[in-house]
């Protein structure tokens, strides 16, 4: 038993270690984007390219923030080429395909966007804020609430913010959203693993 234990541990670490070191490239990805964004999609690029120790899913990643920084400056065709193209890698996400939609929003192909909103909320509760956020795009107010409350009568803990947006369309109903309102887009989870001692 203490064989297994050890060799759990050293996996454990060795895991932890190939974590803290993909943080650590996304990290300066979006570092070097925030200064240049095409300087941060060059690295992103280089790694995929030359790094042959990535597999399909982090290949992925990879695409998955290339084609946000793309968005986030305007660029949006060639934002919607990398999510294609990642698409094609593993699979169309929830994740990719609101991040299509955006794009297809700013195109001015709303009937293509709602359908990627609709089919990613089928799978995932939390993206239903982006139907909501389309129709205060589409100035329908009162369908925005309606999708709104539709999450935030299953979780009034998690979903609070949904509630505050419902609160600010009804006090501001001409105050609305003129693209989708990515949440939390940057933000990462980093699993590790313990070693029993």
């Amino acid at each position: 038993m203490d064989d297994i234990r050890e060799d759990f541990s050293k996996q454990a670490e060795q895991h932890n270690n190939e974590s803290y070191t993909w943080e650590a490239k996304i990290d300066e990805i979006y570092k070097r984007a925030d200064n240049n964004f095409q300087d941060g999609v060059n690295y992103a690029d280089s790694l995929r390219l030359n790094d042959k120790t990535l597999d399909k899913l982090k290949i992925s990643e990879l695409l998955t923030i290339v084609g946000e920084i793309y968005y986030d400056n305007d660029s949006i065709d060639l934002a919607l080429e990398r999510f294609h193209i990642n698409e094609k890698l593993t699979s169309d996400t929830p994740r990719n395909k609101v991040n299509k939609a955006g794009c297809y929003i700013k195109k001015g192909d709303f009937d293509k966007a709602l359908t990627l909103l609709n089919q990613a909320a089928e799978t995932n509760y939390d993206f239903y804020w982006y139907i909501g956020n389309f129709y205060e795009i589409k100035g329908e107010p009162e369908k925005a609430i309606s999708q709104y409350a539709y999450v935030y009568k299953r979780d009034t803990i998690v979903y609070a913010d949904y509630n505050k947006r419902i609160q600010e369309l009804r006090k501001n109903p001409d105050q609305l959203m003129t693209e989708l309102c990515y949440k939390d887009r940057r933000k990462r989870t980093l699993i590790l693993l313990k070693g029993v001692n």
